[in-house]
């Protein structure tokens, strides 16, 4: 299997690390992570808008969108590669003195191709489970930094537990609100209306923001609210959107058990077509 480490293709079976690169040092770095399906990277500019925004955010530097599909695409071919992830991660460059301050070095961005994680196809069918986890992340978390501790101790909490995903919180005056999973969002059905925490310092994913549009082309309408954790057990439907996910209807959250209903069935099958549209545009 190859990767691109700059504009170099690289084995990956003879790996390559630079001990002071930022994203290694500092966790000084940004990512996206795309899903390849029948070779098509789906949604590919969404995802690279977001990285560029926060790349001029943070000051670093980045090639432009078509080098980076250039890449893309070569890779794909290169590897012979169908279906699974794409990973992109875009690195401040490599610090010799390791400066805690920002200055202007060489960006470094790596491209892989990997296979798809192995996922309980039943949370599809019969629903996922979840659990509660406390939010202890950072103040960057609307931006897709390589900084995932908080992340993945979630996400290893939610294992241990046998769920799939965290359902985290934090807390203000009203108790305890939802704010993202691990590595996914959250959309809750209650009288009709369709909830899902509003962008308050949480990724706005890519995912959520195609289900968004689909859920109002269906003629739902979408509530952008801080959602509580005592209002869950009132839920109708609760689902959880991502990128590998894609819309994943979830049966348990912590103690409550839920159907999947109708508006989570119907949004699978339209997100689907979705992404056939998608793939047939790219041929």
């Amino acid at each position: 299997m190859y990767a691109y480490f700059n504009d170099e293709i690289i084995d990956l079976r003879k790996g390559v690390i630079q001990l002071q690169n930022r994203c290694y040092t500092f966790g000084d770095g940004l990512y996206e992570v795309l899903r390849i399906i029948d070779g098509v990277p789906v949604f590919f500019e969404e995802h690279l808008n977001r990285l560029k925004k926060s790349a001029d955010y943070f000051e670093i530097k980045i090639e432009s969108s078509r080098e980076i599909k250039r890449k893309v695409d070569n890779l794909i071919r290169i590897n012979d590669f169908s279906s699974g992830e794409l990973y992109i991660q875009l690195s401040r460059g490599t610090d010799l003195f390791r400066e805690h301050g920002i200055k202007s070095l060489e960006s470094i961005v790596s491209i892989l191709t990997i296979p798809l994680r192995n996922i309980n196809e039943d949370n599809w069918i019969s629903g996922a489970k979840v659990v509660s986890f406390p939010d202890m992340r950072h103040g960057f978390c609307n931006h897709k930094t390589v900084n995932l501790f908080a992340n993945v101790q979630a996400k290893s909490y939610a294992y241990s537990n046998d769920a799939y995903e965290a359902i985290m919180y934090r807390s203000d005056s009203n108790g305890k609100y939802v704010t993202e999973g691990g590595s996914s969002n959250y959309f809750f059905v209650k009288s009709n209306d369709v909830y899902t925490p509003e962008v308050d310092n949480i990724l706005p994913g890519i995912t959520r923001e195609k289900t968004i549009s689909l859920l109002q082309e269906m003629g739902e309408n979408v509530v952008q609210k801080r959602f509580y954790f005592d209002e869950i057990k009132d839920a109708d439907e609760i689902f959880l959107v991502s990128t590998v996910s894609k819309i994943m209807p979830v049966k348990i959250v912590d103690d409550f058990s839920f159907k999947i209903g109708e508006k989570t069935l119907k949004l699978i099958k339209r997100f689907e077509e979705m992404i056939k549209e998608y793939k047939k545009s790219r041929k």
